[in-house]
């Protein structure tokens, strides 16, 4: 058996306390249309976190100046949602680290 290494946080396992994970929600990148979406290895205690991120800060709706209202984000804008906090999210455990 083999490590098994979180690319977030580093943690190193034996036991399959490191799975892989979507970046992003599948129902996310199939409305997308985004047939290969990017996994990392993530250990169980950051992927705990990071769903937490995602509650805290992704946002579905946005407000346009243009209508001027609320509405919900597309598919795609919503990809960026994730993609965008899952950095802040890598930043923020990097500067943990340090």
């Amino acid at each position: 058996m083999t490590d098994e290494i979180c690319e977030v946080c580093g943690y190193r396992s034996l036991l399959g306390a490191v799975e892989r994970h979507q970046v992003i929600p599948n129902e996310i990148t199939e409305q997308a249309g985004i047939a290969n979406h990017p996994t990392l290895a993530i250990c169980c205690n950051c992927r705990r976190e990071l769903e937490t991120w995602y509650f805290a800060k992704v946002a579905k709706m946005v407000y346009d100046a243009r209508l001027p209202q609320f509405r919900y984000r597309t598919p795609a804008e919503m990809v960026q949602e994730y993609e965008s906090v899952f950095k802040g999210f890598v930043d923020y455990k990097k500067k943990q680290k340090e």
